[in-house]
């Protein structure tokens, strides 16, 4: 893959390089440029949280009816007051979405314009086709299926075939957990199925990157400037020692 310092790299300055007074007042001009872009990204941000919270709260349901259902032995043999207890647990995700959302997509290495950089090649576009379907940007995907993994922690409890945690031994349950890259924290719950998200996070996901890729085109020309104006800046300081 291109380093995007290769892919960005500026040439030497021409003859007509603006003068060090003036960078100033280009780079203020850029990021006024960019400032509406980054304004409508953490609204699009703020709206998929709104639209996460409804899907979650839907799934949480969804998928501990399914392994209700999938797993008749379980389910019978916890008894009526267990299922009744398992229920409410559910009940609460559902009422803890908002917070679990909200913990989650805060983080600013999923979002670009939390924190801009050349140096993060995320892109947000949604990739399928009619054979293995879409593939959503994996940022946001691990984010989606973190918030689906606390469900994992309730299946678990009641006896279903799922662990959260890595296990001493393995054996045939499924794996709601994800090690973190550094693999110095905690597994984070995690959901490890096939899923789909709902139309309206596509629509808000796809919007975002639409965004994203403007912001970026943006944000490049604003890192140009600046070391540009630190090169020439560096060769005026030699010549006047």
């Amino acid at each position: 893959m291109q380093n995007l310092d290769d892919e960005y790299s500026i040439p030497d300055p021409a003859p007509d390089a603006a003068p060090v007074g003036d960078f100033d007042s280009l780079i203020r001009g850029k990021e006024r440029e960019l400032r509406p872009y980054i304004s409508r990204m953490e609204e699009l941000r703020l709206q998929f949280i709104d639209e996460l919270v409804a899907f979650a709260a839907q799934m949480f349901d969804t998928l501990a009816r399914r392994y209700v259902v999938r797993y008749p032995e379980v389910t019978l043999g916890m008894g009526k007051e267990n299922l009744a207890s398992m229920k409410a647990l559910v009940v609460g995700l559902q009422r803890k979405a908002p917070k679990i959302v909200t913990n989650v997509l805060s983080d600013p290495g999923i979002w670009w314009h939390l924190a801009p950089s050349l140096h993060d090649t995320s892109q947000y576009e949604i990739l399928g086709n009619s054979f293995v379907g879409n593939r959503f940007p994996e940022k946001i995907d691990k984010a989606v299926r973190r918030v689906l993994g606390e469900l994992g922690k309730v299946l678990e409890q009641f006896g279903f075939s799922v662990v959260t945690r890595v296990p001493q031994e393995k054996g045939g349950e499924e794996f709601w957990f994800l090690v973190p890259e550094n693999g110095l924290s905690a597994p984070e719950p995690y959901y490890p199925h096939m899923l789909v998200w709902s139309e309206e996070m596509q629509n808000t996901i796809q919007k975002y990157n639409s965004q994203y890729k403007n912001a970026l085109v943006i944000y490049v020309e604003i890192v140009k400037l600046r070391d540009e104006q630190k090169r020439q800046q560096a060769s005026k300081l030699w010549d006047s020692t």
